[in-house]
């Protein structure tokens, strides 16, 4: 289940998943971006707080899509963070950065330990 959370800018999504990661949630996802992208805004910043998904009970397919959704879609990808308190995950975003990051387009990922949410809130909304 996702649960949205307040951002202070246009152009930013900010959400925790609890629980499973599900098809539907994946979709909820994608309209808010695709409602942005027909909004205008060209490069979204998204937060996605990840410290209560339960990983196994997430639906692959969902993960898939939702991977699927930002490659087809990377030039509207700004700043990602992804907030957690599992070290491996940490290790997972500079392995994505590897092929992700773009500074020079804007695009970049970066991760936070969940007692840092308010810096990397304000990270998402400059």
């Amino acid at each position: 289940m996702i649960k949205l959370m307040e951002t202070k800018s246009d152009k930013a999504i900010a959400f925790e998943i609890i629980g499973a990661y599900e098809s539907s949630d994946e979709k909820s996802l994608e309209k808010l971006m695709n409602d942005k992208i027909n909004a205008g805004i060209n490069q979204i910043n998204i937060l996605a707080k990840i410290d209560k998904m339960e990983l196994s009970k997430s639906s692959w397919e969902a993960m898939w899509d939702d991977g699927m959704y930002a490659l087809t879609h990377i030039k509207h990808c700004g700043k990602i963070a992804i907030v957690s308190n599992k070290d491996w995950e940490a290790h997972l975003v500079k392995l994505d950065n590897l092929f992700f990051e773009n500074k020079k387009a804007g695009r970049q990922e970066k991760y936070f330990d969940i007692s840092d949410l308010p810096n990397a809130l304000g990270w998402i909304n400059e």
